[in-house]
């Protein structure tokens, strides 16, 4: 079937949709829905320039459940992202529909911890480059889900390291 107009821009909003999705999701505690409507199956993780480590491949429930054990030491998080450049290709009756995208994405987050005597707020801005993966869903549900994301950091107040922990322990 032709890769038409009408379908390319739906899978740009639906794209743009799952992008949001991941930083509300995680700001808002909702690690279900990040497992379940944001991350592919499986996936490739690379936070190397923000918090060292290395790359690795997690499942979706393990990576949500990774994150939720970081941030629930946080009383607060807020992530914001900014224009998601999303590449689809372009709309051709010679083509098939992508069943890959990518997604450039600039952001910042802002991490709050409080303890009895002050309050500790990193700060980091950069951008994630994502690689969406279009997977079987119920008909009118997103098909789109995060398979490869890589953070890559640009400023850095504070130490998140401390804030949050060695962010690979998967144990």
């Amino acid at each position: 079937m032709p890769y038409d107009a009408t379908q390319w821009l739906v899978d740009r909003a639906n794209i743009h949709d799952t992008v949001i999705a991941l930083m509300l999701y995680v700001d808002t505690r909702q690690f279900d829905r990040v497992a379940s409507e944001v991350l592919a199956t499986e996936l490739l993780v690379d936070y190397t320039s923000l918090l060292g480590g290395e790359p690795y491949t997690i499942s979706n429930t393990e990576q949500a459940k990774m994150w939720e054990g970081m941030l629930t030491k946080l009383h607060a998080t807020q992530h914001g992202i900014l224009s998601p450049l999303v590449d689809l290709g372009q709309p051709s009756a010679e083509r098939e529909a992508p069943k890959t995208a990518t997604a450039l994405v600039n952001g910042g987050a802002t991490l709050v911890r409080k303890s009895a005597d002050d309050e500790t707020i990193v700060q980091n801005g950069g951008r994630y480059e994502l690689e969406l993966t279009r997977t079987a869903t119920a008909p009118g549900t997103n098909p789109w889900r995060i398979s490869k994301m890589k953070a890559i950091g640009i400023w850095s107040k504070g130490d998140t390291q401390a804030m949050v922990g060695d962010s690979t322990d998967k144990a």
